[in-house]
């Protein structure tokens, strides 16, 4: 009767907060409309979904100061090291890409703000747990989404990512749907556990023993083994940590088993996702069959050539591209022979070590230190449990990077982080001088509608993009607002001055084609993507330098010796041919919006 009345007599702060969070998870994180794909804000909910973010942020500062207390949790200097020392290293391996400097380091530093302010609503245990039930009911909602496209004809295309019947979810990667569905299991058995189930009503209990069936499904039939292995972690450790709870509440016990049985068998018959899983990891056992290993190696000897402050965040394509080439003559690599330009190395840490060295390895490590310290603290039976909700998505970011696809991931971490650390918080007097609470007061009410309207102006950016995409590239009226944001800039220019460059060719245009080269010698130092050596062996051909453009194509071959286009333009330069003569028939003509 507590929890019902309790969530009857919110404080105002209270149901703001209420507000805000069911509209950060049941709302924009459904966010959808046509776009590249990639990470980061090439994905359009990730910007739409740090608008309530910024507002739950805000008004946690807000309710600080105005209540003259702050809630400090145990080993907050811990995990405040794990921010400064990201941001210190990222300040001293230098800024080589602004947009995507900016962007990593803003998505993590309010990450943590969003962290800390959660804890300065000062929510009550009873509230925390209506909080979990809208996270778990946002987790539903992703779970219908996930059924809806495995529908041959499913009924919102246009409004969900769509692709041949795939468990792809709103992220479009099948892998963080799984993990997400994994956290979603953990989550549902979590509060099944609680002593509060009892008493709670009919929808929250529905929303546990609907949401765990579904849950199940999608993780057996995703295909994932990241997903599938981080399900059954979670469960083995929740069931393990609960065990007495289990014992007295065998009814419920017996309907959560037979619910989770339902979903194996579910997701064995809508998919033949668990033997994909299987076949995939004896594959990782098969030396040499799967490129990951060879990327972990690549990757760690990118690190061992800049070990303290790494090469600086946006450097680890150059610098695995290079990496590579070595790597490939010394050992043999078929794995990843035919692989395209990695973008980043499957793994958080090894990422983090090429791009910021061991100071933001420290800085992490600093972070996860305190997470275990506080899970020992919590006990064997509330911190196993807890641990349980936060395996799923931990592993992932071993395997892959999901928090550059998905923002989502990363802030129901931070949430589940939160419950986590808000056991033991203890309040705190502010002391702060009057011109220190103007300026953070002040700060809130600029930075919140500054971001917000960069991450709008994203928006546009993404949708000139797709426009002048779907135009074949006849309207570079469509890339402007692209060309004027920080984050998309680079995109804008890509296909600018590829549509430069055939340009050129068609109009017999040196100026440009000059232009281009010039764009694109830079532009490779940076990113060696495969169709800008390409494009540049066609430049440098029409200027005159053939041997330049041999050598481009046999650094290109190199790099990637899977690439037949690479291959066969090669043998074209060598027999005379012409390596721009498709920039002469129409296709050529909207080459830069293929």
């Amino acid at each position: 009767m507590e929890l019902l009345e309790s969530s009857r007599h919110l404080q105002p702060r209270h149901r703001v907060l209420y507000t805000l969070f069911s509209l950060l998870f049941l709302v924009s994180g459904f966010y959808y409309q046509d776009n590249l794909g990639g990470e980061g804000l090439s994905l359009p909910f990730n910007a739409v979904i740090w608008v309530p973010v910024l507002l739950i942020i805000g008004g946690g500062v807000l309710s600080m100061l105005r209540s003259g207390v702050w809630v400090r949790s145990r080993y907050l200097w811990l995990l405040l090291l794990f921010p400064f020392g990201i941001v210190l290293g990222g300040f001293l391996s230098g800024l080589e890409r602004p947009g995507e400097w900016l962007v990593r380091l803003g998505v993590l530093v309010g990450g943590m703000l969003l962290w800390f302010s959660l804890l300065q609503y000062r929510l009550k245990r009873i509230d925390v747990e209506q909080m979990l039930y809208l996270l778990l009911a946002a987790f539903l909602l992703h779970a219908m989404v996930g059924v809806l496209q495995l529908v041959p004809d499913p009924l919102l295309k246009g409004w969900i990512p769509v692709a041949d019947q795939k468990l792809l979810g709103m992220f479009q990667q099948p892998n963080l749907q799984a993990s997400l569905m994994a956290t979603a299991v953990a989550l549902s058995l979590y509060l099944a556990s609680l002593p509060s189930f009892s008493f709670q009503r009919w929808p929250m209990q529905a929303l546990v023993y609907l949401t765990l069936p579904l849950a199940v499904m999608e993780v057996v039939g995703s295909g994932s083994r990241v997903g599938l292995l981080g399900g059954v972690l979670s469960l083995v450790m929740l069931i393990l940590a609960r065990l007495s709870v289990w014992r007295r509440t065998y009814r419920r016990t017996a309907m959560l088993v037979a619910l989770i049985g339902v979903g194996v068998w579910s997701g064995l018959q809508v998919s033949d996702g668990a033997l994909r899983a299987y076949s995939k990891l004896e594959q990782m056992t098969e030396a040499g069959a799967d490129a990951r290993p060879h990327v972990y190696r690549i990757a760690f000897d990118v690190f061992k050539r800049s070990p303290w402050i790494g090469h600086g965040i946006g450097s680890f394509q150059r610098e695995f591209q290079d990496e590579r080439v070595p790597y490939a003559q010394e050992r043999d690599a078929s794995a990843i022979a035919g692989a395209p330009r990695f973008s980043h190395p499957h793994n958080e840490l090894l990422f983090w070590m090429d791009e910021g060295g061991l100071l933001a390895v420290l800085s992490i490590f600093a972070a996860v230190f305190a997470v275990l310290l506080q899970l020992i603290k919590l006990g064997w039976q509330r911190g196993g449990a807890v641990a349980s909700l936060l395996i799923p998505i931990t592993l992932h970011t071993q395997v892959e990077l999901p928090f550059y696809i998905s923002t989502f991931h990363w802030l129901v971490l931070l949430v589940l982080l939160y419950v986590c650390f808000y056991f033991g918080a203890r309040s705190k007097e502010v002391r702060l001088s009057l011109g220190a609470e103007r300026l953070i007061t002040g700060s809130v009410f600029v930075v919140v509608p500054l971001v917000s309207v960069f991450l709008m102006h994203s928006l546009l950016a993404q949708t000139g993009i797709m426009q002048y995409l779907k135009g074949r590239g006849t309207q570079p009226s469509h890339l402007s607002v692209a060309l004027n944001n920080l984050y998309f800039r680079e995109t804008g220019e890509y296909f600018t001055m590829r549509a430069v460059l055939y340009s050129g060719l068609q109009n017999q245009n040196a100026e440009q084609v000059t232009l281009f080269i010039q764009w694109a010698e830079s532009f490779l130092r940076q990113i060696p993507d495969i169709q800008i050596y390409k494009d540049l062996a066609i430049a440098l051909q029409y200027s005159g330098r053939q041997e330049e453009a041999q050598a481009l194509l046999d650094q290109a071959h190199s790099i990637y010796p899977g690439e037949k286009s690479v291959a066969a333009m090669h043998e074209t330069l060598l027999s005379g041919g012409l390596l721009y003569r498709a920039a002469n028939s129409e296709d050529g003509k909207n080459e830069a919006g293929k």
